[in-house]
């Protein structure tokens, strides 16, 4: 392996470590969460004049776009994989083409799997209506894929700061409160089969073992407690 090569997985290793990257293939239909970052301007710091305080005050914003069609197309490999997405918006096709390992997508998710037989779909473009309808796989495979652990039910109540337990970065944070882990006792009952399917899905490589993330959990929520015990008394 050279030093191209290194650099590529070490890439790819960075963006698995913020999301996940579902199995999918031509004729699936995908909903792809796309990144877009503007700029905010405070209003009443602009009233004030000056095209150097418009500069101070700009902000960049980050809100999620989703956009969803049929996959047509996957070529490339490695970091240089891309997949081509299109809809019909408004009575004309549309395309895009996306990365797989771009930083710039938040998710990806397939809505449903389609039966196909060929790797590349451009007839689609040729067809409206129920021409252009995909047939649903429904095959084993399909099945165990739909049926693939996809996360936790989310708890109620606001969510715990769990950056507090080492290993957990404010990226892979984000990514725990995406699938419905939000509080440290969660964190704390992992089951082994909840420490396999967090690990899988987020491309954690053995992180919550290695980390104990489970003891450090299991100590913050024996220090809530204790906090809470005075409290109680006192009233």
């Amino acid at each position: 392996m050279n030093i191209i090569q290194e650099l590529e997985h070490e890439q790819i290793r960075n963006v698995l470590a913020k999301r996940g990257v579902p199995e999918f293939s031509p004729g699936d239909t995908l909903k792809v969460m796309v990144k877009v970052i503007e700029d905010v301007v405070d209003p009443k710091a602009k009233a004030k004049g000056g095209a150097k305080g418009k500069k101070e005050v700009a902000k960049e914003a980050v809100r999620l776009q989703a956009y969803e069609g049929v996959c047509i197309a996957r070529s490339g490999h490695g970091i240089n994989e891309s997949f081509t997405v299109r809809k019909i918006s408004y009575g004309e096709g549309v395309e895009r083409v996306f990365p797989v390992y771009s930083p710039f997508i938040a998710e990806i998710e397939v809505v449903r799997r389609g039966k196909v037989r060929r790797a590349k779909l451009y007839y689609l473009r040729g067809r409206r209506g129920k021409a252009a309808r995909i047939v649903e796989r429904t095959d084993a495979r399909a099945k165990k894929l739909a049926a693939a652990w996809k996360g936790f039910k989310k708890p109620k109540g606001d969510a715990d700061a769990l950056t507090k337990i080492n290993g957990i970065s404010v990226d892979v944070a984000a990514r725990l409160l995406q699938i419905g882990c939000i509080k440290f006792e969660q964190i704390a009952n992992f089951s082994d089969d909840d420490i396999a399917n967090v690990d899988e899905l987020l491309s954690l490589e053995g992180a919550i073992e290695k980390g104990d993330w489970v003891g450090q959990a299991q100590k913050l929520v024996a220090e809530a407690a204790a906090a809470e015990v005075p409290a109680e008394v006192k009233a």
